[in-house]
């Protein structure tokens, strides 16, 4: 175990903004709110929600633009790959009773070193929930982050810690190219917490908890109800267009993940009677969305009202798109060749073969990373040796373009067939 995960990695220093931007390249778009809250030069945990496996860390990371240690349950480390990958990123396991209570004692040392880590400045995220969940639904809470953060504080004495709240939404959980939204909240300071957590500490650790619990459902889409949770999701979706306009905001990924938080906040005061007709239009939408083969993000945003503005709008890119190809006619078969692993439909190899939905996303973010890393080296090299150098660093622009415009092409198309879909073949619902 290392002193500190903060010591310093040639090879993690030189690697992070390639997967930065790779995952910049996996995602439609990235928005990122909040970053003004995070403490400066301060220790601070980061306590992001837990939807998405390994791309969660991937996506705080590149919110972050920094260095970050992060803490993960222990049996995502039992395959070597899985554990070689994960420490690289300075993930480092935690033991629960079900991994055996053997294993419990080797927590100190773990927490030891994310205490070390915190000391010298660098942030500590940890999945308070402990699990990763596949709806938009905030998980009971593990105690381990609370301890750690309470230990961590009686070390600093009087230099404060700080937990921060992180929401993430992502439009789709498997498939790339989608949009997600990394919501920083308020810093909570670990401070107001110590004359407590020294007289009694368990007490200690439910109050943290509780105020962490609503300050994480604060900067998240919490949908409330359990048994109707698909047709509540759907029916945010519904209202998403009319909300916009009411509120005056941008038909934007953060606009609409707004939209669906204020419908589930005023859904939530309703009475029992009334959210029964909710609900029946919820699942009236959604059975629109799946007659019609239109995932429910791409309804909210293209609403059918906006059918002649929508189409327009991807008329003309596809021209521009159309005409870009007949001017560089030539040029596409070296843009092609400089990264074709863009072009490979990668996504169903994880899905025919990782049974947690939650986990294709980060299995085909790792196959498509790796093969591109290891291609475009040896298309360098290649290049270096057939060529100049020059030349061949020209040629590995080109391939990193690939990586981040070919998908927006990708997604153009998608949207286009859609967009028919909804538009031309799809029932309207009962609204």
């Amino acid at each position: 175990m290392k002193k500190s995960l903060a010591e310093f990695n040639l090879f993690y220093s030189l690697c992070l903004p390639l997967v930065e931007y790779g995952t910049w390249c996996h995602y439609r778009r990235v928005v990122v709110r909040g970053k003004d809250n995070l403490p400066e030069e301060i220790p601070y945990i980061l306590a992001p929600t837990h939807q998405n496996a390994m791309m969660d860390p991937l996506v705080v990371l590149m919110a972050l633009n920094r260095p970050v240690a992060f803490m993960a349950r222990a049996d995502i480390f039992r395959k070597p790959v899985a554990r070689f990958f994960l420490t690289w990123l300075r993930i480092s396991p935690v033991y629960r009773i079900r991994d055996g209570r053997d294993q419990l004692s080797r927590n100190e040392e773990v927490f030891g070193v994310a205490r070390r880590s915190l000391e010298q400045g660098i942030p500590l995220c940890l999945m308070a929930e402990g699990t990763h969940n596949d709806r938009h639904q905030l998980l009971p809470l593990v105690k381990g982050m609370f301890r750690i953060a309470g230990q961590t504080q009686r070390e600093l004495a009087g230099q404060p810690l700080y937990i921060v709240p992180v929401g993430l939404d992502y439009d789709h959980y498997e498939t790339p190219y989608h949009s997600v939204v990394v919501n920083f909240g308020k810093p909570i300071p670990v401070q107001q917490y110590m004359a407590e957590f020294d007289e009694n500490e368990p007490l200690a650790l439910n109050h943290m908890r509780a105020d962490l619990t609503v300050a994480m459902k604060g900067v998240m889409h919490q949908v409330n109800s359990d048994d109707h949770y698909d047709d509540e999701y759907a029916y945010c979706h519904l209202r998403t267009p009319q909300v916009l306009h009411e509120q005056g905001w941008r038909n934007s990924v953060w606009g609409r993940f707004m939209a669906r938080r204020k419908v589930s906040q005023q859904l939530a005061d309703l009475p029992p009677n009334e959210l029964e007709t909710i609900y029946q239009q919820g699942a009236e939408f959604r059975q629109a969305c799946d007659q019609s083969r239109v995932p429910l993000w791409f309804a909210s945003k293209c609403p059918r009202q906006a059918a002649a503005k929508w189409t327009l709008r991807w008329l003309g890119s596809s021209l521009g798109v159309l005409l870009c190809i007949v001017l560089c006619w030539d040029m596409l078969p070296l843009w092609v060749l400089s990264n074709p692993v863009v072009y490979l439909p990668t996504h169903f190899i994880p899905r025919a073969t990782v049974k947690d939905p939650q986990f294709r996303s980060s299995i085909n973010f790792a196959i498509r990373f790796g093969l591109s890393l290891v291609y475009m080296l040896l298309f360098f090299v290649v290049n270096v040796c057939l060529f100049n150098l020059w030349r061949a660093l020209v040629l590995l622009v080109v391939g990193l373009l690939s990586a981040w415009l070919t998908p927006k092409v990708f997604v153009l198309v998608r949207d286009m067939v859609y967009g028919y879909r909804w538009f031309v073949k799809g029932r309207k619902p009962n609204t």
